[in-house]
């Protein structure tokens, strides 16, 4: 297969580095160039010696780099000998050139990835070992190499954004973007600060305890006020989901209802909180129950991109989603790669993504406050989460006063909210009521 390449623009990055050094380089990473941008295998040879190099503090010298080269191919035959070294590294060329030649590779680099990616799928559905997941799966790495290639910004151009941004909030004209997204409950804007874009938040807790119904309340809130919201859940059918929201809508419990215990008027209310739900989700509240792995929430989330302004994505639960391990992989490792790829989600569509987690058990068996360890199948959960959130319901009220968490007759259960990670906003705690019949979280106004 013939793939698309340039033999010039390789070879203007590679003599901009060689010639004038570190400026260069810089501009480079900054585009986080890899070996496999340059098509051509010498000059994969040359630009692996040039990290090389940078990373153990040599200069980026055409001297010093071709004898870092001799060490390890004293003939120099991965890169055409020194008439090939010197070919690729004294190209004549300028900075705009530069540029250009960093978007070209980085063009090229995708379209030869697409190729082979579409060939690998054309070839596997011909002789009919592909399936549909496949499929979808290789579209997810189609959309984890535009994250990959995704240009950095600079620390001058971030303290430019932000001085912009000052003068915003100054003159009272902060975007949505940058004022965050409003909770449900304006305690959690107080004391934990409003959900930013880009912001990966873990919400987590032991089974029911109320995390699926936070998430609930959540996208009802930001759907109704900001604009479509992506709820994906695995925890749950679409089915069941409509009267938990007509519960929260209504005040009126769903088991009532279904178990003939609630009165007529009741009843209509619940109806009247349905076509709510009707309403609100035809225009924008999104849910999807069937999605199961990473890639197929990735693709649908890029599908919903090209017609509607997604404002949250939210995700009932990680421990429910396939993580799709490599072979040799732990499912620890797995998880990580699925949490650094809905941060990376997060980024890509500038718009905060919520993912619940279960605790471990020893919370329970230790009747003690969560922490960040007891996130189940941990990975890097909480290395990359922005924030992470608990909900706990301890067997003692503030009042010093007890609870009991298996009661059935219990209606309302006093629990802690506590932010225990929080990279922009810090560690924070509060108290609220979950009101069991309808599974909602109220304000405790003291």
């Amino acid at each position: 297969m013939n793939l698309p390449h340039s033999i010039e623009a390789e070879r203007t990055v590679l003599s901009c580095i060689v010639l004038d050094g570190a400026a260069y380089l810089s501009k480079a990473l900054d585009y986080r160039i890899s070996e496999q941008w340059f098509h051509h295998k010498p000059h994969q040879a040359i630009w692996k010696t040039i990290m090389g190099c940078h990373a153990h503090g040599k200069p980026l010298d055409a001297h010093i780099i071709l004898e870092e080269l001799k060490k390890k191919d004293p003939q120099l035959d991965s890169v055409g000998g020194v008439m090939g070294y010197s070919e690729a590294t004294a190209y004549s060329s300028t900075g705009v050139a530069y540029v250009y030649s960093l978007d070209q590779l980085r063009e090229l680099y995708q379209l030869r990835q697409i190729a082979l990616i579409s060939e690998e799928t054309r070839e596997a559905a011909l002789v009919k070992k592909a399936s549909l997941d496949d499929f979808v799966a290789k579209i997810g790495r189609v959309l984890a190499l535009k994250n990959a290639t995704n240009v950095t910004k600079s620390l001058a151009q971030a303290a430019t954004d932000c001085i912009g941004r000052v003068t915003n909030i100054l003159a009272g004209k902060e975007t949505e973007e940058n004022a965050g997204l409003e909770w449900p409950w304006s305690d959690w804007d107080k004391e934990m600060g409003k959900a930013k874009a880009g912001e990966l938040i873990i919400i987590a807790a032991r089974p029911g305890r109320g995390k699926s119904s936070c998430a609930r309340q959540i996208a009802w809130h930001w759907a109704n006020k900001y604009g479509p919201v992506l709820l994906f859940s695995r925890e749950m059918p679409i089915e069941e989901l409509a009267p938990l929201f007509a519960q929260i809508r209504s005040g009126v419990s769903w088991r009532d209802i279904d178990r003939k215990q609630a009165s007529e008027a009741d009843g209509k209310k619940f109806i009247r909180a349905l076509e709510e739900v009707v309403a609100l989700s035809s225009k924008s509240l999104h849910g999807y129950d069937q999605d199961r792995t990473l890639s197929q929430i990735t693709a649908r989330v890029e599908a919903c991109k090209t017609f509607m302004p997604i404002k949250a994505i939210i995700v009932d639960y990680l421990q429910c989603y396939d993580p799709q391990q490599e072979r040799g992989e732990t499912r620890d490792i797995a998880i990580g790669r699925m949490t650094r790829a809905l941060k990376d989600l997060a980024i890509s569509c500038k718009v905060p993504v919520i993912l619940l987690a279960q605790l471990s058990r020893e919370v329970e068996k230790e009747n003690r406050v969560p922490r960040l360890s007891d996130l189940r199948e941990s990975g890097n959960i909480e290395q990359d989460a922005d924030r992470v959130i608990f909900i706990h319901a301890p067997t003692e009220k503030e009042d010093g006063s007890t609870q009991s968490l298996t009661d059935q007759i219990t209606k309302r259960l006093e629990v802690n909210i506590i932010q225990a990670k929080g990279r922009a906003n810090g560690v924070a705690s509060l108290t609220m009521s979950f009101y069991l019949p309808t599974t909602t979280f109220n304000a405790i106004h003291r």
